[in-house]
């Protein structure tokens, strides 16, 4: 079963013999794959829109693992009781949207062991997000699939010492690891900031806005990452 290269990160991050909540599951093919591999004793695959669900009981009945997968139709991790799985994980959507189905249901977060996240966008801000919320970095992969690149975190429930901005944005831990994909990365961010200058270089209200200084001054930080100054 090949799931892709972004799927198949999170699926590696995955305990061995842990109950899972797939929120957001779209087919299924993560729950189906750790079940497949044996890495996981049951799954609760979930998706607020019926069609996907319909896709999730498909996959689950082809590969005949309706004794481990259930599907289940509903908003977030309000189809989950609290306690019922050991580690959350959801992929695929803004980090907006993800603290939304977290803090909807705080009590069935904090019981997890473990919340593995995928954001499309927003990673600062989810990163910034588990600090304040008494979530800890217990790992950061970054995993390139055809044109992007992903970022994924392992949060773990934990007291952790503040970052600085630049950390936030880019990830305390890649920074740390010095991860292979790290250059790419840094890369992407720069462009995006370069451009996001140059934007706001049109307007002189704009040039004289705090925002304005704050980019500058993060767009600076990332460069130094970039010259090779997260090595140092």
């Amino acid at each position: 079963m090949n799931i892709g290269a972004r799927l198949e990160a999170i699926g590696k991050l995955v305990p061995q013999g842990v109950s899972i909540a797939d929120i957001g599951t779209d087919h299924a093919y993560l729950p189906a794959w750790l079940a497949e591999r044996d890495v996981i004793t049951k799954a609760v695959a979930g998706d607020i829109v019926a069609g996907p669900c319909a896709a999730a009981r498909s996959t689950v009945a082809m590969y005949g693992l309706g004794n481990k997968i259930e599907v289940r139709m509903g908003n977030g991790l309000a189809i989950v009781g609290t306690g019922e799985v050991d580690v959350i994980i959801i992929a695929g959507m803004g980090a907006g949207t993800m603290i939304e189905i977290l803090e909807a249901e705080p009590e069935t977060a904090r019981r997890a062991r473990q919340l593995i996240l995928q954001p499309m966008a927003g990673a600062p801000g989810l990163r910034r997000w588990a600090h304040t919320n008494g979530w800890r970095l217990a790992d950061e992969v970054l995993v390139e699939e055809g044109k992007h690149l992903y970022e994924i975190m392992v949060l773990e429930r934990g007291e952790e010492t503040e970052a600085v901005d630049v950390a936030y944005e880019v990830g305390p831990l890649l920074l740390k690891q010095r991860h292979p994909l790290l250059p790419k990365q840094l890369n992407k961010l720069c462009g995006h900031y370069r451009q996001l200058l140059a934007n706001m270089q049109r307007s002189a209200e704009a040039r004289q806005s705090e925002k304005y200084k704050s980019t500058e001054k993060l767009l600076q930080e990332l460069e130094g990452l970039d010259d090779g100054g997260h090595g140092k």
